[in-house]
């Protein structure tokens, strides 16, 4: 199984590149008044607007939230739907075996699936299901 693995406040992240549709550098965006924190804005791909989502604040929803350098998106598609994640860099692409995949049995971040080891760090796969929901 093929992964992406980025970076995130110094943290590790992983989707499974099925999901993934595109990786680009950052664009500009477009501010979505009364929407959620975690919604950077609108992003305009070949005529596709996309809602840009500022992931730390997807997964650290707390006031205390600090602004982070991005350099990448990734888009990520389920079905017709595209949804753009802003993330620090794309560490790695790699094949990982399902069998070094570790389910989470607690599941107080529903956001977060199972754990990969890549590289001496321990890798937080994202589970796309919660995303898209």
């Amino acid at each position: 199984m093929q992964m992406i693995i980025f970076t995130l406040n110094e943290n590790y992240y992983a989707f499974s590149s099925e999901n993934v549709e595109e990786i680009t550098n950052k664009m500009p965006w477009t501010p979505v008044p009364q929407s959620p924190s975690w919604v950077q804005g609108l992003v305009n791909l070949r005529g596709n607007v996309i809602t840009l989502i500022n992931f730390y604040k997807l997964l650290s929803p707390t006031d205390e939230t600090k602004e982070l350098w991005y350099n990448n998106i990734i888009i990520v598609k389920n079905d017709e739907e595209k949804i753009a994640f802003m993330v620090d860099d794309v560490a790695w692409v790699l094949d990982i075996e399902p069998s070094a995949i570790q389910q989470l049995d607690d599941k107080t971040d529903e956001l977060v699936s199972s754990v990969i080891q890549v590289k001496d760090q321990i890798v937080s796969v994202i589970n796309m299901e919660k995303l898209f929901l």
